[in-house]
């Protein structure tokens, strides 16, 4: 499969990539946005006037026009308007399918195929075609279900996990459902032009967020219990929590006996180590609340800083639990590359951006999200007649 050109540098592992992106919220742009990062060029079709639903979901930057939301997962991508539901749109749409190598979308199933715009319509236009949707569910009882990261992470388990052990479940800081079907759709993209020939790919929320269980699922299905839900606290290991500070919290993550012996010298109780109480991972599991009982007041008696000091010096598993303003103003963070700082109405904006570090390529950077139909006539003035395009730009 020959890549049809792109705007994106050479130097980016998918330069002369196109990629049509008729995905809104999430899950969909997530992807796109790490397709974009790798140096794919991303044609966004979104709906005349309205555009992405997170177009309107604030808060704003500025009087920019752009909210933090939509800018955070659509950086570098050229945006159409472009009604897919009308006769002209989907014409149009085949004409941009005609120069693209992926198509992705994230529509409730069945929305493109009523359009004429499904997987095998589509790949009729262009046999090379990699066609990706993203979707709640694979075929099942809950096919047709919506699909929000809510819901999926209701039914696949991960907000029964999540929580203090005496609290409701609750659901994890990050919209996990969504970023994890998101990460899948570039697995599966990436692998599909490797495998150089078009094809279907269906990337489902819940079977995805279901995978992730890992070894919850592995101890769930050894104990035949639910994994328990005990907020910060490992239940195969210890100490293994995050524990007050001075000032905060820090996180300690003992996960071996070495480690052990090496944490009690460096908070200076070499004691514990030789308490047949904590001798082992398995004894200091099973007498946890002793443990905490001894830990607790010596962790209040130091600042987060210092405590992540001293385990630094020791090499002791352990950090200080940032906010998202403190992440952002890391000292690791800000000199490992992975930041994009952009500038959008005064507002200074530090997005973080594939983390990947490709020692024969780079990753592309310096672009800010598109304003609404900012693309619309460049675009599809190149695969467009005057005349249909004029029909299209007045349908708006």
């Amino acid at each position: 499969m020959t890549p049809t050109g792109s705007t994106a540098a050479a130097s980016t592992p998918l330069s002369g990539v196109r990629v049509i992106d008729c995905t809104q919220m999430l899950s969909g742009p997530f992807a796109t946005q790490l397709l974009a990062d790798l140096g794919a060029e991303i044609v966004k079709i979104e709906r005349p006037d309205r555009g992405d639903i997170t177009r309107s979901v604030g808060p704003e930057i500025g009087d920019s026009g752009l909210t933090a939301y939509f800018a955070s997962l659509n950086r570098g991508k050229r945006s159409v308007e472009l009604d897919m539901s009308t006769e002209d749109g989907a014409a149009a749409l085949e004409r941009l399918v005609e120069t693209a190598d992926v198509l992705v979308e994230n529509y409730r199933p069945g929305t493109m195929e009523k359009w004429g715009l499904g997987d095998e319509d589509l790949r009729a236009v262009n046999e090379d075609l990699v066609y990706c949707s993203i979707s709640g569910f694979l075929e099942g009882p809950y096919r047709d279900l919506p699909a929000f990261d809510m819901v999926v992470q209701a039914l696949g388990g991960s907000m029964s996990i999540t929580g203090q052990a005496d609290g409701p479940p609750a659901r994890p800081g990050i919209p996990i459902g969504d970023i994890c079907a998101g990460m899948y759709a570039v697995i599966g993209i990436t692998t599909a032009l490797y495998a150089d020939e078009g094809q279907y790919i269906d990337v489902p929320m819940f079977e995805g967020l279901v995978s992730w269980l890992t070894e919850r699922a592995g101890r769930t299905f050894v104990t035949e219990e639910p994994y328990p839900r005990q907020g910060t606290v490992h239940p195969s290991l210890a100490p293994y929590r995050a524990f007050e500070t001075a000032d905060g919290w820090f996180a300690v993550a003992i996960g071996s006996e070495d480690t052990w012996q090496g944490f009690c010298e460096a908070i200076d109780r070499p004691d514990l180590a030789d308490d047949e109480r904590f001798a082992r991972n398995d004894d200091r599991v099973a007498n946890r609340d002793a443990l905490a009982g001894e830990l607790v007041p010596i962790l209040e008696r130091r600042t987060n800083e210092e405590w992540f000091d001293l385990f630094r010096e020791h090499g002791i598993p352990g950090a200080p639990v940032q906010d998202t303003v403190e992440v952002f103003e890391d000292e690791h963070l800000r000199e490992s590359g992975t930041l994009e700082d952009l500038t959008i109405d005064g507002v200074e904006l530090p997005f973080p951006v594939c983390p990947i570090d490709f020692s024969a390529a780079g990753t592309r950077s310096g672009h800010e999200p598109p304003r609404l139909g900012e693309h619309t006539e460049d675009v599809l003035g190149e695969v467009l007649p005057e005349d249909a395009l004029l029909r299209v730009l007045e349908g708006e």
